[in-house]
């Protein structure tokens, strides 16, 4: 009996020993995660599926159809405004698509076709005339697609055809007006107060070339009131030979002419042929635009050349970019025209403050 007593009790004292070992053991709790850290003045970097970040990399092709790059090299320009434009704005990635309208109509509306299909989110427009786009240009505006209009301002029918976001253009009567003082300050030094003028338009660019014209009469007869200033309009290719032919008519029953200016330096270089054709010696010539040529006449000497209006292209092209990326990534209303700086005359006096050999578009 008492052996069994015994067994019990220390079978007892060792249930308690188990026990009093079993009790949990105390562990140290897990440290917090650290913050992420961020170099000063930054933020965190977002996820991979932030929506601001999404498509950041991604380039924006812009469109660009021009009015003509083959018979008028003057637009190759506008090309190297966009250009110079991107370069010094990385940050807006923008890629661009070029396209010539060849002066045609149906050609420019198959480019804008194309850009769109292509991709372009906006189009920069330097239209083959004044009104043929806007249909096209309505249609892709109310898809989200915006347009600058550049160099040949529109003529809508209602204000319900103004479309597009600006117009980025030179002063047409203001390249006038510079050319007529040109031929003010030659014809104070002739001595007679009924001097004969004669200039070239160019009818099938409508209302800017009567700007043009327009601005060198009016310039002038406000120092001359009694001077003759002559109009004719070149209906033909608007190219030298065009004008040529026409000048060389003119000539015909005009038996002194002081000065000519015309609408560009196509129909100023021709009005020139024309005169050496038939040596007429007495008579003085002023371009519009920039012409390699021209440039060179001045740079050279040749008395028959009174100077260039310089009508630059490369800030035209250069202006719509900066529009554009305004209007498409920055969301700003802009002006109903986008500001360029005045037309400058190139003369003897000063052309050779000007770089015109480096020139690229020229």
């Amino acid at each position: 009996m008492k052996r069994i007593i015994a067994v019990f009790l220390a079978m007892m004292m060792l249930t308690a020993m188990i026990t009093g070992c079993s009790q949990p053991v105390e562990t140290e709790p897990s440290p917090e995660p650290e913050p992420t850290q961020t170099t000063e003045g930054s933020e965190p970097e977002e996820s991979e599926t932030s929506g601001d970040e999404e498509g950041s990399d991604e380039p924006i092709l812009i469109g660009v159809s021009i009015m003509e790059m083959t018979a008028y090299t003057w637009f190759l320009g506008a090309v190297d405004g966009c250009k110079q434009w991107a370069e010094e704005h990385p940050e807006a990635n923008f890629t661009f698509q070029f396209e010539d309208s060849a002066s045609d109509v149906q050609t420019m509306l198959n480019n804008i076709e194309n850009l769109v299909t292509a991709g372009a989110k906006g189009i920069i427009l330097f239209p083959a005339d004044a009104s043929s786009a806007i249909p096209t240009m309505k249609q892709y505006v109310a898809q989200g697609i915006p347009f600058i209009i550049g160099d040949y301002k529109q003529e809508p029918a209602s204000p319900d055809d103004v479309v597009w976001s600006t117009f980025v253009g030179h002063d047409m009567r203001a390249l006038g007006e510079t050319a007529g003082k040109v031929a003010v300050e030659y014809l104070k030094t002739l001595g007679k107060d009924d001097p004969v003028c004669l200039f070239i338009s160019r009818p099938t660019s409508g209302q800017v070339s009567v700007d043009r014209f327009e601005g060198f009469r009016d310039t002038v007869l406000a120092e001359f009131p009694n001077a003759k200033i002559i109009e004719e309009g070149d209906t033909g290719a608007g190219s030298r030979a065009s004008a040529q032919d026409l000048v060389e008519n003119i000539l015909q029953r005009e038996p002194h002419i002081d000065v000519v200016c015309g609408h560009n330096d196509a129909a100023v270089v021709g009005a020139y042929n024309a005169a050496v054709s038939q040596n007429r010696n007495e008579m003085k010539f002023i371009g519009i635009a920039g012409d390699k040529d021209v440039l060179t006449f001045i740079t050279e000497g040749n008395e028959a050349w009174l100077g260039e209006v310089l009508q630059d292209p490369v800030v035209l092209g250069y202006q719509a970019c900066e529009a554009m990326y305004k209007v498409l990534v920055l969301g700003e209303e802009l002006p109903e025209e986008y500001e360029l700086p005045m037309p400058e005359a190139i003369t003897p006096d000063n052309v050779k403050d000007y770089d015109w050999q480096n020139w690229s578009w020229l």
